[in-house]
């Protein structure tokens, strides 16, 4: 145990400071409540934390994996669509439900959950929740699920019926965080059963926009859903334009058209919402800006329409020849419509988190960066390189490697062939910080005429990559290197069995690896910021910028989860796609505010942690 009243507390104040400075909202939390010597340094550095948010406006990906050896810590299972929501009180992100992955083999629709799972967004591990008795909301994805006060409010969702049709919910649980309980509300008169909605809560209500509609009207476009939640009442509210003077040069303004299950609801503050996302075929460009009485949900609610550009850029006009409708007939623009989606090509990243201090309120975008801004990727695509340089040279050796161990089996089993050797199939290899097994790599002479017959031959690819710190040239991989990486060794073992057993497939011989650089198969991040205190009348504009590419961020991924955490971001879940599904699920991925571009991908914490130890051995030292 770590003796801090001997140690830590005898260091000069501006040092105990400096090594505060390192730390997290969470961290600074648990050190507080367990040194409450430091509880006063702690307070300050939270307001400085508060102070400083909009020094930081830039965000560094951190992927949180295991530890090797770490055995006591619960596997969530994979999924996507999952509901989550970041609780203060205890600095935790907890998540509920979600889907399975894909479609099961025999056909059958996918699975949904209704477990409950808790992140610590100090240590950043997830346990589950273990609810000791009913009531328990039924498993279902893509339901809304936000903090209020002391509890946490799960609404609607949707699940698979077992006949393929989908099956909405209307019902509404809370969840109490102190008792681990959840309690169903009774609500007069009964919600709607909805799914794939955005929800916030102010001090009073709830407020739903959006969810499944095959072919929403007007009407319903411009409908917000509120709960009172401390009467239980269900109401629905239709907005009403602001009465501001429009140029006479242009149409009047309707509601944006959005995309309801791809949209999301942010309170700027109490009295003033604001609803962005994507929009459908034909409206482009546009945020709605809700004014509403925050004490009487029965008072007008008045909406105004701002513009909203640098995060969906798909050109207003398809006469426009960068429209991807230019130049197609009308009838065949009217048939595209009804498939094509307005914010190409970042119609799959429509998840939106919100972070804030006392002043501004941030929101933050993961999604493609165009691909005519080559500049934005020029900051990682020298470490991507890097890497792929480093598998090319272990590809290389390996290929040797393996060469000499066939051309040596061959003259063994010329010369021996009922040696020991011979039975031995698999190879192990180990190039610096790359260590690789084939099983079934190698074959007994007497199979290579039934492998010829029926194909080529089966063996399976391991890999295992450890950190170097000694080269700073090596990067830390994550889990889409080492499938390009295995998909090279692949293809480096089917030209070997091509050559010395004559069963090899040409389809096999070409590396199914992403197009170069896959650098343009991750994602960016895309950051706007409001001000909590804008006039209505003032604000005009919502614009998006999208930050420079790092390396390692996360790949692209469907249906994952999003969520701000204090000043945080952390994504989590989903579902990763080329060429084959990659069922990538359990990683969580932080994104971290700073007041630089990131520059180097090696873990931030990890160089925090060894900045503090060397702090306190230079002091304890002196």
């Amino acid at each position: 145990m770590f003796d801090y009243e001997k140690y830590f507390l005898q260091l000069p104040e501006p040092a105990i400071k400096h090594v505060l400075h390192f730390l997290r909202l969470p961290d600074l939390a648990t050190l507080k409540e367990t040194c409450p010597d430091l509880a006063d340094l702690c307070d300050l550095e939270i307001r400085i934390l508060d102070n400083e948010f909009t020094s930081r406006p830039f965000f560094q990906f951190e992927r949180c994996v295991l530890e090797d050896g770490v055995n006591d810590v619960e596997i969530m299972p994979e999924r996507q669509n999952a509901s989550v929501t970041y609780y203060p009180g205890n600095q935790s992100v907890y998540l509920f439900g979600g889907e399975t992955l894909g479609v099961r083999e025999d056909g059958a629709p996918r699975a949904t959950f209704n477990d409950l799972w808790r992140l610590d967004t100090g240590t950043m591990k997830w346990s589950r929740v273990i609810i000791t008795s009913a009531p328990y909301p039924s498993p279902k994805c893509q339901a809304s699920f936000v903090t209020w006060k002391d509890q946490l409010i799960l609404c609607g969702g949707r699940a698979y019926h077992h006949d393929g049709r989908d099956t909405f919910f209307s019902e509404i649980h809370f969840f109490d965080v102190q008792t681990s309980t959840w309690n169903r509300g009774n609500f007069s008169p009964d919600l709607m059963p909805i799914g794939g909605h955005s929800a916030v809560v102010t001090e009073n209500f709830m407020i739903m926009y959006g969810g499944f509609f095959e072919q929403p009207t007007q009407e319903q476009i411009e409908t917000l859903f509120v709960v009172e939640l401390r009467e239980q009442v269900f109401h629905r509210v239709h907005l009403q334009k602001l009465p501001i003077e429009e140029d006479p040069d242009e149409s009047p303004s309707q509601f944006p058209k959005f995309q309801w299950r791809k949209t999301k609801l942010v309170l700027i503050r109490e009295g003033l919402l604001i609803l962005t996302g994507e929009l459908l075929p034909g409206d482009y460009g546009s945020s709605a800006l809700i004014d509403f009485d925050p004490v009487d949900v029965t008072a007008t609610w008045q909406w105004k329409r701002i513009e909203t550009i640098g995060r969906w850029w798909r050109p207003k006009d398809w006469r426009d020849p960068r429209h991807p409708l230019h130049g197609y007939l009308p009838q065949e623009r009217e048939l595209m419509n009804a498939v094509e989606n307005c914010s190409l090509p970042n119609y799959d990243f429509h998840q939106i988190a919100e972070v804030r201090n006392s002043r501004i309120v941030r929101l933050v975008s993961l999604g493609s960066v165009e691909k005519t801004s080559q500049m934005l990727r020029t900051s990682g695509r020298k470490d991507y390189d890097n890497l792929q340089t480093h598998y090319t040279e272990f590809c290389r050796q390996l290929n040797r490697h393996l060469e000499a161990e066939f051309e040596n089996r061959m003259v063994l089993h010329a010369m021996s062939p009922d040696s020991e050797q011979l039975r031995k199939t698999s190879a192990v290899f180990e190039y610096q910080n790359i260590k690789c097994r084939i099983d079934g790599c190698f074959l007994a002479k007497q199979e290579c005429s039934a492998v010829f017959r029926h194909g080529a031959p089966s063996f399976k690819v391991r890999v295992r990559i450890d950190e170097i710190e000694k080269n700073p040239k090596i990067l830390n991989s994550d889990d889409f290197d080492k499938w390009e990486l295995r998909q090279r060794i692949e293809t480096t073992v089917n030209q070997l069995h091509s050559k010395f057993y004559q069963s090899g497939r040409m389809e096999q011989l070409a590396p199914r690896v992403p197009t170069r650089n896959s650098l343009l198969k991750r994602l960016s991040l895309y950051v706007t910021e409001i001000d909590s205190n804008v006039a209505i009348e003032d604000f005009n504009v919502l614009r998006w910028k999208v930050q420079p590419m790092q390396y390692p961020s996360p790949v692209e991924t469907r249906d994952f989860s999003l969520v701000g955490a204090h000043h945080d971001v952390i994504m989590h879940a989903g579902l990763v796609k080329f060429n084959v599904t990659m069922k990538r699920m359990g990683q969580s991925v932080l994104m971290t505010p700073v007041s630089r571009i990131p520059t180097s991908p090696r873990n931030s914490r990890k160089k925090e942690k060894e900045a503090i130890e060397r702090l306190l051995y230079t002091s304890n030292k002196q």
